[in-house]
């Protein structure tokens, strides 16, 4: 859709309109800004969990091979078996915590994240037309 400039018909018409789209810019500038803190929170978060990850993970190694130990007692494979089904758990949870940022989630957050760059690259062409158009009107 092309803008239909001959709407401005004075210089304050395009003062006016310059105004109205700089605060436009500003609110999606400032939206831009909290998707990219958003996501350096997300990226940051997310190592977080892996490092988990891998910390369970050696736990739960560690749990498997306590149980294939000949000769436990009773009582410390009972144990044993109750931290590893606990390690599970904690893995099962952390891996949900890193689902959350990929798949529906993470591809709408790309989508959000276009949507504001397009934006804002048409409010900044409109506001180029409008004060090309300012700087042709009369005094």
């Amino acid at each position: 859709m092309a803008l239909d400039l001959t709407l401005l018909t004075t210089k304050a018409d395009c003062d006016e309109a310059l105004a109205g789209l700089a605060a436009e810019l500003e609110t999606y500038q400032h939206r831009n800004d909290n998707l990219d803190y958003a996501a350096g929170q997300a990226d940051r978060s997310l190592g977080d969990v892996t490092a988990r990850l891998a910390g369970v993970q050696a736990e739960i190694d560690s749990y498997t091979a306590m149980l294939n130990v000949p000769n436990m007692p009773a009582s410390l494979k009972k144990q044993t078996e109750s931290r590893l089904r606990r390690a599970h758990d904690r893995k099962d949870n952390l891996s949900e915590r890193t689902q959350a940022r990929t798949g529906s989630p993470a591809f709408l957050a790309a989508v959000d994240a276009e949507q504001v760059a397009a934006q804002v690259a048409t409010l900044t062409g409109a506001q180029q037309a409008v004060a090309t158009r300012k700087a042709a009107l009369p005094k």
